[in-house]
């Protein structure tokens, strides 16, 4: 099987997993989930790359809309861009996969998907949603920082016991 059939596999797979985690855990709440998210989006980008792990954070909050887990389709968008902003951010910076520029990568990423939503939520949304709710509001913020973080942390604590050779 050539390298690129690998990747795709191993992208869907890691779709795939992201699903249960998004789907299955879903009774646990934002503060469960998000963390487990957010690691799946980091593992993909350091496994499949930011191409796959883009397409990752773009299915899940519309995935998550059609199963009625979020129920503000104009938030949508918004989410998929903070999934695009973490996943980027942090590839850019863990391009060497070493233990300092994946943790300098976590924080980073995890505080401009923080950023990008919570100016979002306050200052975009609006446009589509004229009165959004404080609840919302709040959700879309510091929460967010937590999960990345959180996310980014259990990504670098699975990285390590993963083989490195998956998809060579």
């Amino acid at each position: 099987m050539d390298k690129k059939t690998k990747k795709l596999i191993l992208t869907a797979l890691l779709l795939a997993i992201t699903l249960v985690f998004q789907i299955g855990f879903r009774a646990f709440a934002q503060l469960a989930v998000g963390p487990l998210v957010n690691m799946m989006l980091m593992l993909s980008a350091l496994f499949v790359g930011m191409g796959g792990a883009i397409v990752i954070g773009a299915l899940t909050p519309f995935i998550a809309f059609l199963m009625g887990i979020m129920s503000l389709f104009p938030l949508v968008p918004f989410i998929m861009i903070g999934n695009a902003v973490l996943v980027i951010v942090f590839s850019l910076i863990a391009k060497k996969k070493d233990n300092i520029s994946m943790g300098i990568g976590v924080i980073v990423a995890a505080l401009a998907k923080f950023a990008f939503l919570a100016f979002s939520v306050r200052y975009l949304l609006i446009l589509f949603i004229p009165k959004v709710p404080a609840p919302l509001v709040i959700a879309m913020s510091i929460p967010q920082l937590y999960t990345a973080l959180v996310g980014g942390v259990l990504a670098l604590i699975v990285f390590r016991f993963i083989p490195k050779n998956i998809i060579e």
